[in-house]
């Protein structure tokens, strides 16, 4: 809560813009105009728009931009990113990528270091949004304040919490210490590889978690370490500071950072005991009395369960700032009477100016490194576009003309400060003070090995021009060995005619997006009713809102992909009251920012077809008369309304007898109460996507209009209501796929995708509670108004319940094949339950239990560790919960060694079956984790060896491999690496090795036989544009000759598929499969043929999406074609782009009378086959390619074949009916 003393300070407020689709550039208050109290007092904690507390340098803003969400055509956002290099630690993999905001250049928002629009997938920490005080504050003697919501949120933890006598309690001053109640728990944003959410402190001591993954947050407290910020307060400085006269010349103290534990005990550090992490900033006009922010605790280090640690090395820059024009007015009257101003009720825009800002002390990545590589970050000061001087030249005047010199109130921008103050500091003009912001670019990433070599570069060009903002143009990536280098990527952006404005230049739309209006200061801010339509409506051409983004990237490879934005559009508005639903439009209405409307992929180079995908953003459609035109209606919802002149404002009087009326002008804009979902302003329920080599695609997503609305704020007292009122927000349930419709170009559908969501979680145990108060005596008068709202902060995770996949006869439509998924799930939100049923009802479960479920030492251990992720115990069956008809049950067993919780040993047993069999034993780790030795069943303890701290480069690699270890058949095989780039050399147990060479950019080239020098087995080619393409010449063996070459052109699939098995068992293919990691996927199609040729979708299962660890699925086909039966996987892409699996083979004959295995047919030592009627085979022969009978036997289970040489046999079956089966197999 904070008290608005408006005698005593003047109020301003500022527009605050969104970073695409996350979090906000957090706006700092306006602490510049006050005098007194240094912190707290100044936020008018009104339902008016306010600025925010703390502002982000250009590089941690965009942060949550790239880390918090992910994309989808519900923003109308496209997914735009160049994926450079990742580096790994064990399960630990960091992407270094650069990522684009496509929402729209935003004129005000400073580029980072990557330029405008860009930034770098290699920056994490956690940044906070202050709502009313800081929540870690404690006051201090001389410095009267609130204390912060982490000692009085306990004050809102009761039951009548939201009830309006309950508000104005919290909304009064606390006796006898005179302090106002922060009653408002920040937002934290945090993101991490792989990681991201929010958290919020809750009244009850815990920590509240927006997070689809199980994480746990910690405050990072060390044992008599207090941090400060890294600065000085001043003395000598006119009307004084406080905190030099009674903190000891300290600023405020503040966390020392912020613990992440993922669901694997994997701890990512932010901050920590010293301030190399963070960043902080302070009022750019009130340096001298203001007080250092820390901002945003960036991620220092990630600790893996078993000890490896990644580090992150950051150096602290130049000061920049962050400037926003800022202009506010009030007056008030009581009962009916003349309205009246009082002392500070209005921004004296006419005497200060209009802008407002921060200066920011910010760090930049340096370094990251771990045991086996590290990746360093080269920058150097920008030439970029400034701020003018004539933005600060107003306020200077009228300080200086109050009897203030710049060094109170630009203190940290002279060379002098702190030391000889206050004389031998000179008298710099404001441009050479102005000078001291520097801002960086990137110049160059290195990718090193662990002994610090250099094995690539990549080099970043810009314009880097005085009278421009920084724009990447090219990224080149260069060999580490020599001069090599590869065809750059190069980017273009759009003019056509068209500028941006210069920085605090232009009014910008209600959401900060260009709209092409430059600001007049002497008269644009007169007229308060009309100010909205007439300053900060959306542009009306088109090019106001293109210029500065990104039209085409041509790639190395010499491909071409061009984009073309449009202009949102919306048919709908969230009505005042945005829990009571949408006010309609009869035709569409622009918003400010972009999405996609066609993306065009071609290579110049080749006379083949442009790939064209476009996007219709449509409340209604349909397939076989597709009506796309300009006229249809959207389905965008707008998620707010405008506004920023309340000209009938009513807070609660605390004397009854009385009514207040307010009139309010703020230029403060819309948009943090404009949200929809996603960071984003507008949502759609429904868009359209077409393809020129398929036909539509519709997604429907969930909504404002469809049942997905916020709900109303537990409690309030002020009569009025705003845009800006506090609300119990859902915005983590819309923009969730509802369905996908897949439609061919005659607009006959193939195929659908529907999809349930529901609330996992306790309400009372995931969420935090706010309130949000104002106390405000009214200057003059004896009168005092409150405005307060008591809402709630929604932490439950929004999952699908049932997933239902459906593929129509193209002859019947009403003959379909459906397939239901359904899942439940923990109350963390980890899964408990996944049913698979097809259209015959029939449905096979399994449950999931982790070390939360169980009660034994161990999983209690791990849990206290948050080691909750690995799966203890599996479940497989038929049947309901109550009364399961048990298929096969699994235990995964855990045991602490070295220090560390590792499995100890798998167990399974069938149906109801009294005792477990031992599948697989883990004996031994060593002290990093490494496994050491494990024996499956009842077999010979396997060994496995590793590289050490003293292998630069290859620490906890596989060194050796040995099979049956300490007895005579033992087998070894051995390892060694390229340090950073990949294996060197494998030598088998026969003592034959392959060699592996790579080019000088790390790509595998060739195979050879022994080592560097032995001949060439296969060689990889790389058609990279305007390269010559360098291919080794093949080595034949034997009478055959070598395999061709191979050509890459393409990047690596989304998807990293380890295995894909077909299995036939009663007349039904039990398929399964298992990848290792997943990037960008969104599903699998099942595929099934008899020829071949001709393949038709069976199924659908969707992916994990995103992952790093070892993901399982399954498919069953019940209806299996008589005869053969050839299966694969389409693996799809999030961009719809995919890739085939493997084929795999199963039989099933009428009569069903024998069925081989492993399938496929690939076999090494021992042929098994299966047949039920082993009485009805006469014998079994194998032929060679040229029809050579190579090997004659009677059947049996397992045929000893271990003689034949590898290659491709022909497998025949005779009967006693006469019958003869030929199968195909490979001998390896």
């Amino acid at each position: 809560m904070k008290m608005k003393i408006l005698s005593a300070f003047i109020v301003f407020s500022i527009v605050c813009y969104t970073t695409s689709s996350s979090a906000q550039i957090k706006i700092p208050d306006d602490s510049v105009k006050y005098i007194g109290k240094p912190m707290f007092s100044l936020s008018a904690q009104e339902h008016i728009p306010q600025p925010p507390k703390t502002v982000q340098s250009p590089n941690a803003a965009t942060l949550g931009s790239y880390g918090e969400i992910a994309v989808s055509p519900y923003t109308g956002k496209a997914n735009i990113s160049i994926d450079l290099h990742a580096v790994s630690d064990g399960n630990i993999q960091i992407p270094i990528s650069l990522q684009y905001d496509a929402a729209g250049v935003r004129p005000d928002v400073h580029p980072g270091w990557t330029g405008l629009n860009f930034g770098l997938s290699t920056h994490y920490s956690v940044t906070r949004i202050v709502k009313d005080g800081y929540d870690e504050f404690i006051p201090i003697l001389g410095i009267e304040d609130q204390p912060g919501f982490m000692n009085v949120g306990s004050y809102i933890n009761g039951n009548t919490w939201a009830l309006p006598s309950e508000i104005q309690k919290v909304a009064s001053m606390l006796k006898p210490q005179n302090w106002f109640l922060d009653t408002e728990p920040d937002e934290y944003a945090f993101n991490a590889p792989g990681l991201s959410g929010k958290f919020y402190r809750g009244s009850d001591g815990n920590w509240k978690i927006q997070c689809d993954r199980p994480v746990v947050v910690e405050v990072i407290v060390t044992p008599n370490i207090h941090l400060y910020t890294p600065f000085t307060a001043p003395t000598g400085i006119k009307d004084g500071n406080v905190w030099a006269n009674n903190n000891l010349g300290r600023y405020m103290e503040h966390f020392q950072g912020f613990k992440v534990t993922d669901e694997y005990g994997t701890q990512y550090i932010f901050g920590g005991s010293d301030m190399t992490c963070m960043e902080y900033s302070i009022d750019f006009f009130d340096q001298g009395k203001d007080t250092w922010v820390c901002n945003a605790w960036y991620l220092k280090s990630i600790v893996r369960h078993t000890g490896q640690v990644i580090n992150f090395i950051y150096e602290r820059g130049d000061f920049v700032n962050q400037m926003y024009f800022s202009v506010y007015n009030k007056t008030s009257g009581i009962n009916g009477g003349n309205k009246f101003g009082c002392e500070n009720w209005s921004s004296l825009i006419n005497q200060y100016g209009p802008y407002t800002g921060k200066l920011i002390s910010p760090i930049y990545l340096k370094e990251i490194s771990a045991d086996n590589f590290k990746v360093k970050f080269l920058s150097t000061e920008s030439t970029e576009l400034r701020y003018t001087n004539d933005i600060f030249t107003t306020y200077e005047s009228k300080k200086i003309l109050d009897g203030y010199s710049k060094l109170d109130f630009l203190t940290f921008l002279y060379d002098c400060y702190p030391a000889n103050y206050p004389n031998g500091c000179g008298n710099p003009t404001l441009a050479q003070l102005l000078a001291k912001l520097k801002w960086r670019k990137l110049d160059k990433i290195q990718i090193q090995n662990g002994s610090g070599s250099t094995i690539k570069e990549f080099e970043f060009i810009y314009n880097n021009v005085a009278t421009e903002r920084l724009m990447l143009l090219k990224v080149q990536e260069k060999s580490g060995y020599n001069a090599s280098k590869l065809p750059p990527y190069e980017f273009a952006y759009f003019s056509n005619g068209f500028t941006l404005p210069g920085y605090g230049k232009s009014h910008t739309d209600h959401w900060g997006y260009n709209n092409g209006k430059l600001i007049n200061v002497a008269s644009d801010f007169t007229n308060f009713a009309s100010y909205g339509t007439t300053h900060r409506s959306p542009a009306q051409l088109e090019g106001h809102l293109r210029v500065g983004s990104l039209t085409q990237i041509k790639y190395p490879t010499g491909g071409i992909t061009k984009f073309r934005f449009e202009p949102h559009k919306y048919a709908k508005e969230v009505k005042l009251k945005r829990w009571e639903g949408e006010d309609p439009f009869g035709a569409n209405q622009i918003a400010g920012g972009l999405r996609i409307k066609e993306v065009h992929s071609f290579d110049p180079g080749l006379a083949i077809p442009t790939v064209i995908k476009k996007y219709f953003y449509l409340a209604t459609f349909n397939a076989t008369n597709p009506d796309t035109s300009a006229a249809a209606l959207s389905s965008g919802v707008l998620g707010g309304k405008a506004q920023y002149y309340w000209p009938d404002y009513k807070p609660l009087p605390g004397d009854t007898n009385i009514t207040v009326e307010e009139d309010i002008f703020s230029t403060q804009s819309v948009l943090p109460a404009s949200e929809n979902s996603m960071g984003s302003h507008i949502g759609y329920s429904q868009v359209v996507e077409r393809s020129s080599t398929e036909g539509w695609i519709v997604h429907k997503f969930s909504n404002f209009d469809n049942g997905y609305r916020d709900e109303a704020p537990s409690g309030f007292l002020q009569p009025s209501t705003t845009p800006y009122q506090p609300y119990n927000n859902k915005a983590f349930t819309r923009g969730k796929p509802l369905s996908e419709e897949h439609f061919f170009q005659n607009g006959n559908i193939g195929s659908k995708i529907t999809h349930l969501y529901n609330l996992v979680g306790s309400i009372n145990e995931y969420t935090a509670r706010s309130v949000k108060t104002q106390y405000t005596p009214l200057c003059n008068t004896a009168n005092i108004v409150y405005e307060g709202t008591a809402y709630i902060i929604d932490c439950r995770k929004f999952l699908p319940t049932e997933i239902a996949t459906y593929h129509y006869d193209q002859d019947n439509p009403a003959a379909l094949a459906a397939s239901v998924r359904s899942l439940t799930y923990w109350p963390n939100g980890q899964l408990y339950i996944a049913g698979q049923s097809d259209s015959k009802s029939r449905t096979i479960k399994t449950w999931y239990k982790y070390a939360p479920n169980l009660a034994d030492a161990i999983s209690t251990a791990m849990v206290a560790k948050n080691i909750v992720g690995p799966v203890r115990e599996i479940f497989n069956y038929t049947g309901t919960e109550a009364a399961p008809n048990p298929i096969k049950t699994t235990s995964i067993v855990y045991d602490l060694f070295s220090g560390a919780y590792q499995p100890q040993k798998v167990m399974t047993k069938l149906a109801n079956a009294a005792f477990f069999n031992t599948d697989i034993e883990f004996l031994s780790y060593d002290a990093r984790g490494n496994l050491l030795t494990y024996k499956k069943q009842n077999g010979p303890v396997n060994k496995l060896e590793y590289y050490g701290p003293a292998d630069a480069g290859k620490v906890d690699m596989l060194k050796k491999s040995t099979v049956a270890d300490g007895i005579p058949v033992s087998q070894s095989s051995i390892f060694n690496y390229k340090p950073a780039i990949g294996v060197e050399t494998i030598q088998d147990a026969n003592g034959k090795a392959i060699f592996y060479e790579y080019d000088n950019f790390n790509r595998l080239k060739n195979e050879r036989s022994a080592n560097a020098a032995g001949p060439v087995r296969v060689s990889y080619c790389y058609n990279y544009a305007g390269q010559v393409v360098d291919c080794a010449s093949l080595s034949p063996t034997g009478a055959v000759a070598a395999p061709p070459l191979v050509l890459i052109a393409e990047s690596a699939l989304p998807v990293t598929l380890i295995e894909f098995l077909a299995v036939g068992r009663e007349n039904q293919a039990y398929l399964s499969w298992t990848t290792s990691t997943e990037t960008n996927s969104d599903h699998f199609d099942i595929q099934r043929s008899a020829d071949g040729k001709q393949w038709q979708s069976i199924g659908h299962v969707p992916s994990h999406q995103e992952s790093l660890t070892e993901e399982t699925y399954s498919f069953v086909d019940y209806n299996p074609l008589t005869g053969e039966n050839l299966y694969r996987l389409k693996m799809v892409d999030q961009d719809s782009t995919f890739a085939f699996s493997r084929i795999q083979s199963l039989s099933f004959d009428g009569d069903s009378k024998v069925k081989l295995y492993p399938n496929p047919l690939t076999v090494s030592n021992i042929l098994n086959i299966s047949t039920d009627e082993p009485e009805k085979i006469t014998g079994v022969a194998v032929h060679d390619l040229n029809g050579k009978q190579v090997l004659q036997t009677k059947w049996k289970p397992a045929i000893d074949i271990q003689n034949l040489a590898s290659g491709l046999y022909l497998l025949q079956i005779s009967y006693t009916d006469g019958t003869v089966s030929s199968h195909r197999i490979v001998k390896q």
